[in-house]
């Protein structure tokens, strides 16, 4: 009888992006604060700007997520426009 074994490490690794990922809260998850918005330069050519904007608004709010997001593009002067996110700033509690 001959047994082997080995080790090795993923090199590599593919995500399917057509796989839905769907996670339930409830209000009694979070610390839920204030109404809290954030901007930035709209590009109609990159596709991501909605997630940028969100991992923004994340980072300059220090929370874990926005509830109930809303987004807007705003147009300004000389033909440039504007995403804004608002929503309510919200941070998950400890246990």
């Amino acid at each position: 009888m001959l047994l082997g074994s080995g080790c090795s490490s993923v090199t590599t690794a593919k995500i399917d992006k057509n796989v839905a990922y769907t996670v339930q809260f409830s209000g009694n998850d979070f610390n839920v604060g204030e109404v809290v918005t954030s901007e930035m330069p709209y590009k109609a050519d990159n596709p991501n700007m909605q997630t940028l904007l969100l991992n923004k608004a994340l980072t300059e709010h220090k929370c874990d997520t926005i509830l109930l997001p809303r987004y807007e593009i705003i147009s300004g002067a000389l033909g440039k426009k504007t995403i804004k996110i608002t929503g309510r700033a919200a941070t998950f509690k400890t246990r």
